[in-house]
């Protein structure tokens, strides 16, 4: 039976990765698996653009020291606010529904549309792992849908970019103000 793992494997070894001058081998496929589930279930409905800023904002991620070194902990990463409440990093991961991406529909068919989906989200991670794709999201970190919500922490942060049905967001550089003793001359 096919699943979405199995839809990335085949991309992994297809000859359509070589041709890209990528070589399967130094693609850690538990890895591109958690950004295709990431980008499947956070920018699916967006164009290729889109798909590509929501992947790039993830690795911005783990090259950032503040967040977890590996694709698949950013995706996961879950903290606990003082009130108690359970935050997720992308919200899918917290929604309480299966994080299977649904290839197969509850009659066994296949889903053609959601194998579409997923194949063009694996084909993003794959790229984008690889590192032959431009990150265009001027190194955004966070994204938020704005017909969604609206996050407190967007009004602390630059907008870099807006595609589809996303606004993309890096953390403001911090000022560094170089300050000069007064003159001892100057101050009698």
């Amino acid at each position: 039976m096919i699943n979405a793992k199995l839809i990335l494997l085949y991309l992994l070894q297809s000859t359509d990765v070589s041709s890209l001058g990528i070589d399967p081998d130094t693609i850690n496929q538990e890895e591109a698996y958690c950004m295709a589930q990431n980008i499947y279930y956070e920018a699916k409905s967006e164009d290729i653009r889109g798909q590509y800023a929501v992947a790039h904002a993830t690795l911005n991620r783990v090259n950032d020291p503040r967040f977890p070194k590996t694709v698949c902990k950013v995706v996961k990463q879950v903290g606990i606010l003082p009130s108690g409440k359970k935050v997720c990093a992308f919200s899918w991961f917290c929604d309480g529904a299966t994080d299977d991406v649904p290839v197969r529909k509850q009659n066994g068919e296949s889903n053609a549309l959601v194998e579409e989906q997923f194949e063009t989200a694996s084909r993003v991670a794959i790229m984008t792992l690889a590192g032959k794709s431009e990150d265009i999201t001027n190194g955004a970190t966070h994204f938020h849908n704005p017909l969604i919500s609206r996050p407190d922490w967007a009004r602390r942060f630059i907008r870099t970019l807006r595609i589809g049905h996303h606004d993309f967001y890096k953390e403001r550089p911090l000022m560094v103000y170089n300050y000069r003793k007064p003159d001892a001359t100057l101050a009698n």
